[in-house]
C-alpha cells in the first residue's frame, strides 16, 4: 500500500487538473482521474459513478464554462483529501460578472497519485449556472444517481459520541416534549 499523499503532491495533482479544465480539455482532465471516479453535487442531491458519466459532466461544464475564474480562500488536508474553498466569479447570459462560492473535497488514489472523488458544494449562483451547463436531462443519465439512495441512515448525532469520550453531556428536549419554533425541521 502506497504512503499517504502530502500536501504538496496533491496540489500538483489538482494543477493538472486544473490548467486541462480551464484549457478545456476533457481528455487530459479525465487523464487527472482514476478508472472508476465518484462525485457528488451536494447541491442538486446528485451523485456520479464512472468514467463515461464523469465524461458527460466535463463534456458539459467545460464546452460553456463562463469565463469561470476562481481564488481559493482555504486549502485544508486530511490524509489523501483536499479541501479547496473559493470565491470564483463567472460571466452569466446577460453578460454580467456574478460571483459565487464552492467547497470541494477531492479524495486522492495514493497509488495512482490520481483524484479519485469530488464532494462539490455550491453558493445558488454558481450551482445555477452548473444546472444550466449539465442541462435538464443530467439526472436521468447513466451513471447518476440522487446522493440519498446510497447514504446511510443516521440514527443518532456522532457529537454524542465526542461528548461522552470528552466527559460532556448534551442535554435533549424531554421525550413527548416539541422543541421551540425556531428549531423545529418542518
Amino acid at each position: 500500500m502506497a504512503a499517504d499523499l502530502t500536501k504538496k503532491e496533491m496540489e500538483e495533482i489538482l494543477l493538472a487538473h486544473e490548467i486541462a479544465e480551464l484549457e478545456q480539455d476533457v481528455d487530459a482532465t479525465m487523464a487527472t482521474l482514476v478508472d472508476n471516479p465518484h462525485y457528488e453535487l451536494a447541491f442538486f442531491g446528485l451523485q456520479v459513478d464512472g468514467r463515461e458519466a464523469i465524461r458527460e459532466v466535463y463534456n458539459r461544464i467545460l464546452r460553456d464554462a463562463g469565463n469561470v475564474a476562481a481564488e481559493k480562500r482555504v486549502h485544508a488536508i486530511a490524509p489523501n483529501t483536499l479541501i479547496r474553498e473559493a470565491h470564483m466569479t463567472f460571466t452569466n447570459d446577460d453578460g454580467e460578472r456574478v460571483n459565487g462560492l464552492y467547497l470541494v473535497v477531492m479524495s486522492f488514489d495514493p497509488e495512482t497519485k490520481k483524484i479519485s472523488g469530488e464532494r462539490m458544494y455550491q453558493d445558488p449562483n454558481f450551482a445555477g449556472l452548473m444546472g444550466k451547463q449539465l442541462g435538464s436531462d443530467f439526472e436521468s443519465l447513466p451513471g447518476v444517481s440522487k446522493i440519498g439512495d446510497s447514504a446511510p441512515v443516521i440514527d443518532k448525532h456522532d457529537a454524542f459520541k465526542y461528548a461522552e469520550k470528552a466527559g460532556k453531556t448534551i442535554k435533549t428536549v424531554a421525550s413527548g416534549a416539541t422543541a421551540p419554533e425556531h428549531v423545529r425541521v418542518r
